[in-house]
Parts: structure tokens; C-alpha cells; sequence
């Protein structure tokens, strides 16, 4: 009965420890700045040349909670909203009108991420690089 105690106690406490660290998520508050470069074909499946292109990208994350997050990104077309979620191993994803983005922090102050949106008038998959301005 003894033993049977113990690893009960055991199995809680390492039970707790693995909820308390996935409640350590990194913080994703601020501006992050960058550029965002992509591919974009009209008309998918026509024999096109694709169109290389590069944009200047502003995120402002505003409200974060736990590993749920929001704010705006801007681009050259404008601003638009974005939500997002922070995965258990790290993983940083979210949506924005058309489209998601997923990737990681590389450090605390870098985003490495990539969006993909498939319509079927058109796709585009860029990858963007994005520092958190201090």
C-alpha cells in the first residue's frame, strides 16, 4: 500500500511539472518587422510562369494570453488581423484573412515562418523572416 502511495505521489508530481511548463509560453508581444519572400501562380494548373516577389512585413502582436495571442500584420496592400496560437513544442501558428502561417521563434527575438494560401483562381507560398524591435 506504501509503494502504491508513493508512485502516486510520484506520478502527480511529474504530471504537475509537465502542465506547469507548457504554461511557460514565450512571449510574443511587440512589433516584429521583416520581409517576406514568395512564389504566386494565376490560374493553377495553367502553364505559367510563376512571379518571384518580396514584401516588407509589420506584425504588431497587441494581446497575448497564455499561448494565445492577436494583433495585426501590414503589408503593402494593408492591414489586416491576424490570431494565433502557440503549439506545446514550440510551434507558432496563425491565420490571417486567406491564408496561415506557420512557424517558430529561432531565438527570443526571431520569427522564421511560412504562409501558404491555395485558391482555385491562384497560389502562393512565401517564408518570411521577422525581428522583434526593441
Amino acid at each position: 500500500m506504501r509503494v502504491a502511495f508513493v508512485l502516486a505521489i510520484g506520478l502527480a508530481l511529474l504530471l504537475g511539472g509537465a502542465a506547469r511548463a507548457q504554461d511557460s509560453y514565450p512571449n510574443m508581444l511587440g512589433t516584429w518587422v521583416g520581409k517576406g519572400e514568395g512564389i504566386f501562380v494565376s490560374s493553377p494548373g495553367a502553364r505559367k510562369h510563376a512571379t518571384f516577389s518580396s514584401v516588407d512585413i509589420t506584425v504588431v502582436i497587441n494581446q497575448q494570453e497564455d499561448r494565445r495571442f492577436g494583433g495585426t500584420i501590414t503589408m503593402a496592400k494593408g492591414t489586416q488581423p491576424i490570431v494565433g496560437v502557440i503549439t506545446d513544442d514550440g510551434g507558432v501558428w496563425w491565420t490571417e484573412p486567406g491564408g496561415f502561417v506557420e512557424g517558430r521563434l529561432t531565438d527570443p527575438d526571431t520569427f522564421e515562418g511560412c504562409y501558404l494560401r491555395a485558391t482555385q483562381f491562384s497560389q502562393l507560398a512565401a517564408c518570411e523572416v521577422l525581428k522583434r524591435q526593441k
